[in-house]
């Protein structure tokens, strides 16, 4: 660590106590990346993956493999976590038993390898200083200081820095430059001084006083410890995941490089299946770890780097003089021309662990830069999120861990909204408090979502053997959460700091909470079936209209093929909006967070923030220094957000218009009411549509109104209106279904009053109403997305002519208090009461396997014919084949009977029959063949064998008895036989002809 060159300080800053830095988040994230990373990559690496173990297997009986049984049973393994069709039965335990893997490495070495990294982390991190502090390199301070001036200037400077004792000072002789580093540990801190610093001692003692006092602040700020804990994390990773991931992934391209030249692989064909002509997994696979390493290796340079910047920070506030770090800068700076250069120059300094010397003194004089939001760092931290729910993905299909794909959503979101919130809300915040322009978190969030689209494609979950998913318009939702994340993280930043200018820490801590509520839900839709739906298309419109009319009569469905294609083709997509137990608790957070703050706002909240907790500048973790210069804040510019009567009054208005045209198709179906018996699940689902269908509509209007009338936070009271129009709604709907029966022109369900809705329309509302408020969040994104666009198209031209805003206070605040905390109040309280309810006693059982498995199931695919044809391969080579040989020999048995049947041993014919008996249960028990034509002829040569030998023994035990029939009888019977050996010769040539076709080696035949 190095000290920085820096200019003047002219503008005023802000002290990151109160607004705390993101190191330690990404410290955090870094860590989670390499302790994720090393536990997949390894499992994969130590044999314990997809193909582990894995050997040639022939019909005899040798080992085999873990694939070869799933392809068998009609499963596909490069679907890491796909269904087994047949993973149940008794035959794929009993070819797990046989062909399985004999040699692979314990299930518990890839959960331990992160913590072996850990440990040689440790190792290094102890090593890393012995090894700088080593004798015959670096000498004490008392042999070169003999008149002890330099013992004393570190001691005053120590004092200077607050230090509790002077830490052990070393002299590199041999290094000529004027610089110094710290390593050791933060209670045992070592301070290397270069030989070239002793000269400057005493030809420059101001420059060495800041040189030191850099360099002390990092010992202060507790950077020593966390400087080489990342750079040994960082190593370990290299050596102990990376170096024999890498070989792996050589050694498997060399093998499929030698299988697709029709070469023998070392591999037999079905271990082959998962790199199989199947150039996009490697490509995955290869760039998933130059991803990791790029990620890991930026979390690192950005810790590192960050904590440079503010120790030069928290140098300077101590006394060091500024001009002296402009020396250190070699010329001027060469701005590059061009957006691609500009680009690469920008990412070259992300690869940097230590900033230039230009940017530091940049942010020396300006600290708003510490509080800017990059868009590359945005980026990275969009492809960290998939990839890290990727490796658990990954490593919970092969390991089945209880609550593991749950703890990813939330491990990542927190990620995500630690890293990339918390640097959107600090910026806007310190953009409010400074009166500079503050950041719309359109553009971060364009960067966070165009790397969390990224991150899918570099993952393998939405298309394994494919460069792209098979629905790849889906690929657009991932972009879409990122910006409207970083949109409504920003608006809520800007609102919140003009609320309460005094309270930015413990409102930066809410809304990180917040917003990992928000990503939370997000990536638990995504993971189960947004990249289902990405892979594997829709569902299905057709297959869910045949459910929802099954068994009605056409009479009902006269005049409602509409609304029952409508329902059939939103039905499945809505119910899975809310399967995650946190999802109404994301919305509640989306909008309740801004709504309290029109509850704190008051007319006295006019103050501008104090001293103590607004002057901001570095991260020293002691007290200020009296010497702190006295910065003064930027008066608060924009005006708070409109009144809230001009956001409730568009929902309030919505709900009645929704009420009313509910109020109207139950007047319409009452024209076309079925008799009582004849009312079922399609009538009230009718009923339930239209419901839903208002409700969404009278939403949408509602933020529509909301958004044009305002032109501050659009997004903040789009979503305020439309949830505010959904519960007002559902309120008056509530009303209607009540009075149900009761008034003859609005009778729908019932014919009779009670006052209260029956069970089933209380059921279907419960059903109805998670999905209609995150339709309505989502609808409130989309409409002030819109609207902003329109309204900046149409205002351009206004803009240039309209005079500038004069700089003010808040204008007061008008209406009264208490009904406007009394209105939030209620809709808090309502929004509360629904999410508890469906927290409590949701109304559809969650349950993320059974719900990952119908999506699977309704979205099923056709495997491809190479895919076909290697489970027909390994059909044969697991057991297909064996059967084949043994029907063979048994039908060889009867050439005998065949050629003289009078003259024939009745023990012998017997056990013979049996054998025919025994072949066919045997076959039974096996897998059923994957192709269906082929299954066709094996299911009728288990059919005829079975009828066969029944018709066999009959016709020996009525030869027995001396009864007539017998003859024909056996004559049947050998028919029937005649008939299974042309199946089963029928089937053989089929699944010849398929394996041949797709060039694999075909398997020994007897």
């Amino acid at each position: 660590m190095t000290v920085a060159a820096t200019g003047h300080l002219t503008q005023p800053r802000l002290d990151e106590r109160s607004m705390p830095s993101g190191t330690t988040l990404r410290f955090i994230l870094l860590v989670v990346l390499i302790a994720v990373s090393s536990a997949s990559m390894m499992m994969l690496t130590l044999g314990s993956g997809p193909g582990a173990g894995s050997s040639s297997a022939t019909g005899t009986g040798s080992t085999g493999s873990t694939d070869g049984c799933v392809l068998a049973a009609g499963g596909d393994p490069s679907r890491i976590g796909g269904v087994i069709p047949q993973e149940d039965t008794s035959a794929y335990r009993e070819c797990l038993a046989r062909y399985g893997p004999t040699h692979t490495s314990p299930w518990w070495v890839s959960e331990v390898w992160p913590v072996l990294v850990i440990v040689v982390a440790a190792v290094l991190m102890w090593t890393i200083p012995a090894w700088k502090a080593r004798r015959g390199r670096v000498v004490p301070l008392e042999i070169v200081d003999g008149d002890g001036a330099i013992r004393g200037a570190v001691a005053e400077l120590a004092s200077a820095a607050g230090l509790k004792r002077v830490p052990r000072v070393v002299v590199d002789p041999a290094a000529a430059s004027a610089g110094a580093v710290v390593f050791g540990s933060n209670k045992r801190p070592v301070v290397c001084l270069h030989g070239g610093l002793l000269v400057r001692a005493r030809t420059d003692p101001e420059g060495f006083r800041a040189v030191l006092l850099h360099e002390f602040a990092h010992i202060r700020n507790g950077d020593v410890a966390l400087t080489y804990l990342t750079v040994a994390l960082w190593r370990a990773f290299l050596g102990a995941v990376l170096l024999p991931y890498g070989a792996l992934m050589v050694m498997l391209t060399v093998w499929m490089a030698l299988f697709a030249l029709k070469v023998r692989a070392p591999l037999s064909p079905e271990t082959m299946v998962g790199i199989d002509s199947s150039w996009p997994l490697i490509a995955r696979l290869l760039g998933l770890a130059v991803v990791l390493v790029l990620l890991v290796h930026l979390a690192r340079a950005d810790v590192l780097r960050s904590r440079e910047v503010h120790a030069d920070l928290t140098a300077v506030r101590w006394g060091a003089a500024p001009h002296h770090w402009a020396t250190r800068m070699a010329g001027p700076v060469v701005v590059p021309r061009g957006v691609l250069r500009r680009l690469r120059a920008s990412f070259a300094e992300l690869l940097r662990t230590h900033p230039r010397w230009d940017l530091r003194r940049e942010a020396l004089a300006d600290p708003a830069e510490l509080f800017s939001v990059r868009a590359l760092p945005m980026f990275l931290t969009g492809v960290a999120a998939p990839v890290i729910n990727a490796q658990l993905w990954v490593y919970d299909g092969l390991r089945s861990v209880p609550l593991l794909e749950e703890a990813s959503w939330v491990l990542t979101a927190t990620l995500v909204a630690g890293v990339a919130g918390v640097a959107l809300w600090r910026a806007a915040a310190h953009a409010v408090l400074t009166g500079r322009r503050e950041p719309s978190g359109v553009r971060a969030g364009l960067w966070l979502g165009a790397g969390m689209t990224a991150g899918e494609l570099v993952a393998y979950q939405s298309g394994i053997n494919t460069w792209l998913p098979g629905n790849p318009v889906m690929l657009l939702f991932p972009f879409a959460a990122g910006v409207a994340f970083c949109w409504w993280t920003a608006q809520c930043a800007r609102l919140w700091t003009r609320v309460r200018p005094t309270r930015v820490r413990p409102l930066l801590w809410l809304g990180s909470v917040a917003g990992a509520a928000v990503m939370a839900s997000w990536f638990a839709w995504w993971q189960v079936f947004g990249v289902s739906y990405a892979r594997e298309g829709w569902p299905s419109v057709a297959e869910m209209r045949a459910q929802l009319v099954r068994g009605l009569p056409p009479g009902q469905l006269a005049g409602q093929h509409g609304i029952v294609d409508g329902m059939a083709a939103v039905l499945p997509e809505m119910t899975d909006l809310n399967h995650w137990a946190l999802s109404l608790t994301a919305v509640a957070a989306l909008w309740l967070l801004p709504l309290t703050a029109w509850a704190l706002r008051n007319s006295a909240d006019r103050d501008t923030p104090d001293r103590d907790t607004a002057d901001h500048g570095t991260a020293d973790h002691g007290t200020a220094h009296r010497d702190t210069p006295d910065y003064g804040i930027a008066p608060l510019r924009e005006p708070l957000p409109p009144p809230l009567r001009r956001i409730l009054l568009p929902g309030l208005l919505g709900a009645a218009l929704a009420t009313t045209a509910v109020m109207a198709v139950m007047a319409y179906m009452h024209t076309w009411q079925p008799p009582p018996a004849e009312r079922g699940l399609l009538h009230l689902w009718i009923y339930l549509a239209w419901v839903l269908m208002f409700l969404i509509a009278a939403a949408t209007a509602a933020a529509v109104a909301a958004a044009a009338l305002t032109d501050r936070y659009r997004l903040l009271c789009a979503l305020i209106a439309a949830q505010t129009t959904v519960l007002a709604g559902f309120a008056g709907v509530f009303v209607l279904a009540s009075l149900d029966g009761c008034v003859t022109p609005l009778d729908t369900l019932r014919s009779t009053c009670s006052l209260h809705p029956g069970i089933s329309v209380l059921r279907g509302f419960r059903l109805i109403m998670g999905p209609t408020l995150v339709l309505a969040a989502l609808a409130a994104v989309l409409v002030a997305a819109v609207v902003s666009v329109l309204h900046r198209a149409l205002s351009a031209r206004r803009t240039r002519t309209a005079p500038a805003s004069v700089p003010g206070q808040w204008p007061p605040v008008r209406g009264h208090l208490l009904t406007r905390r009394l209105c939030v109040g209620v809709l808090c309280a309502a929004t509360l009461a629904v999410t508890a309810t469906d927290l409590v006693n949701p109304a559809v059982r969650r349950s993320t396997a059974q719900t990952a498995a119908s999506v699977q199931d309704r979205t099923g695919t056709t495997a491809s014919p190479r895919t076909r044809a290697l489970q027909v391969y390994a059909w044969e080579m697991y057991g297909g084949l064996g059967l084949e040989r043994r029907f063979i020999a048994v039908s060889t048995g009867l050439e005998p009977l065949i050629q003289n049947p009078h003259a024939i041993d009745e023990s012998r014919t017997r056990a013979q029959c049996a054998r025919f008996r025994r072949f066919a249960h045997d076959a039974a028990r096996y897998f059923p063949v994957p192709d269906p034509r082929s299954q066709t002829y094996w299911r009728r040569a288990q059919t005829y064998s079975a009828d066969g030998a029944t018709n066999c023994d009959h016709a020996l035990d009525r030869a027995s008895a001396h009864l007539p029939g017998s003859g024909h009888l056996l004559a049947t019977a050998l028919n029937e036989f005649a008939d299974a050996m042309e199946s089963v010769g029928a089937m053989s040539v089929r699944n010849r002809s398929i394996v041949t076709r797709a060039g694999i080696l075909e398997p020994r035949r007897g």
